[in-house]
């Protein structure tokens, strides 16, 4: 594979960096809203107890693995060990990974953060930086093949394979998404890990981790960063049905009521992410937060039942 066209966009949300930058590769036409929205990631929102910022790494993502040939793109997971497992597992892993990328397959990986496999050599992969160079230095670049010295301090680490696929028609990649909004929203069963909670379970968690002193934690900031993203990207794409000129999967007027909504929703998390807010501040912003996403999900659920 030629490295080189491989590029992982600077989202905050580095999931979804890895899968555009593998949509780009491939030349699978695909605008950034479509790709948050479609996957069912713009409606993903999940907060641990203790407000850590873990939340948007820390859920079981099946199903949004099942809807990204909504995109036209598979996701499969390749191995996961940690930096202390046998040697013999190490290599194992790391052949497979050299395997797929010689055949030409996009492979990324996950510890601190998605980042996509650039190259490699004799001694070990390249892994791109999630918001580009020098931005943090929490994300090795290198991973050196047999020690995994880098990730010593660190969580396990996860290859992926990211492969072209047959796209889904708009009308079926559109309503499955929504029906995943839905049940984020209402199934925490599906997707919540231990002391995490999804949907509106997640709101839950985010207020009383404020009430017991975490409103100004490292957590507070990265998920409110995070998840506003997510909002934001689905307002764009509701905002892009309700100015189509030929009729889409929504009507008009309902996708123009979700993009007024989620671009709101988007600025009351955004304003909760801000460092020089007061915990009072903060607290009111995820509450109106979660009135507006539950209206949202709301609003998406009568779609679906008509």
């Amino acid at each position: 594979m030629n490295s080189t066209n491989l590029v992982q966009p600077p989202y905050d949300t580095s999931l979804i960096g890895v899968v555009k930058g593998a949509l780009d590769y491939y030349g699978i036409d695909t605008a950034p809203a479509e790709t948050f929205v479609l996957s069912g990631h713009a409606f993903v929102i999940n907060i641990h107890e203790e407000l850590c910022p873990s939340g948007p790494y820390c859920w079981t993502q099946d199903r949004f693995r099942e809807l990204l040939p909504n995109l036209g793109i598979r996701m499969e997971e390749l191995g996961m060990l940690v930096a202390a497992a046998p040697e013999a597992d190490k290599q194992e892993l790391e052949a497979r990974v050299r395997s797929e990328l010689d055949q030409g397959n996009v492979c990324s990986s996950v510890s601190l953060d998605h980042q996509l496999v650039l190259a490699y050599d004799d001694t070990g992969f390249d892994l791109s930086q999630p918001w580009g160079e020098g931005v943090v230095d929490s994300t090795p670049r290198r991973l050196s093949f047999g020690t995994w010295q880098e990730f010593i301090a660190s969580p396990p680490v996860t290859f992926f394979k990211l492969e072209p696929c047959r796209r889904r028609s708009e009308s079926a990649a559109t309503t499955s998404a929504l029906d995943f909004a839905v049940d984020f929203w209402g199934r925490p069963e599906q997707f919540a890990w231990d002391a995490y909670g999804t949907g509106s379970r997640a709101y839950d968690n985010w207020l009383a981790a404020i009430d017991a002193g975490h409103a100004d934690d490292h957590g507070n900031w990265w998920n409110a960063v995070v998840w506003g993203e997510c909002r934001e990207r689905a307002g764009d794409y509701f905002q892009d049905l309700a100015a189509a000129v030929f009729p889409g999967p929504i009507d008009p007027r309902q996708a123009r009521d979700l993009a007024v909504d989620y671009r709101a929703l988007a600025r009351l998390l955004y304003r909760a992410s801000d460092k020089t807010a007061s915990a009072g501040d903060k607290r009111g912003f995820v509450e109106q937060a979660r009135s507006l996403d539950e209206r949202c999900v709301e609003r998406i659920a009568n779609i679906r039942s008509r």
